[in-house]
């Protein structure tokens, strides 16, 4: 077996490299974006919020009236009820706790029915979000974004960065929609 020489090996894998082109520039650092500021702060986002509010305002206030309603009536049970006979604290425990059990029902059905919304108007802005996302990111020569939620910024949970490594993207994504 014939062996070539180690520096003709190296002579002929250099004069191979211009023929192979510039190699592209990595991508450097890592990113964060916050989600929930984009949905929030996003035209898209904020036209959910309206919709929302247009149709579950009137309940939303009906609710805390309810509720309000409710705890007056505790408060009253609690203030009264060295007076009262048993079979009167009886029946009205039962009847706040009937309000109770509905008003948790209703609650229960409309939210279910906001959280439809949410997803649908969420499904809306995530493709654009996305898109956003990573034309900001190539534009910065980001090579990793990760979604943090707003509970603790510095960390996303990641298991480690180096401390100033991090760029927010947050305010950049929402440009990128506003502009869009």
């Amino acid at each position: 077996m014939h062996r070539l020489p180690v520096r003709l090996l190296i002579t002929g894998l250099v004069g191979l490299l211009p023929a192979l082109g510039p190699a592209p520039a990595a991508a450097e650092g890592i990113g964060f974006v916050n989600m929930e500021r984009v949905f929030a702060q996003s035209p898209q986002g904020q036209a959910a919020q309206e919709r929302l509010n247009a149709e579950f305002g009137e309940e939303q206030q009906t609710f805390a009236r309810r509720e309000q309603e409710i705890r007056q009536m505790q408060a009253r049970l609690e203030r009264d009820k060295p007076l009262m006979s048993k079979a009167q604290l009886e029946k009205k425990e039962n009847e706040i706790k009937e309000l109770i059990a509905a008003f948790e029902a209703d609650f229960a059905k409309i939210q279910e029915q906001v959280a439809e919304i949410q997803r649908e108007e969420g499904q809306k802005l995530l493709e654009p979000a996305q898109e956003a996302i990573a034309t900001v990111a190539k534009a910065r020569n980001i090579s990793a974004v990760f979604e943090i939620g707003s509970f603790d910024p510095n960390r996303a949970g990641m298991l480690y960065f180096e401390e100033g490594a991090e760029v927010d993207l947050t305010q950049a994504v929402i440009d990128a929609l506003n502009a869009d």
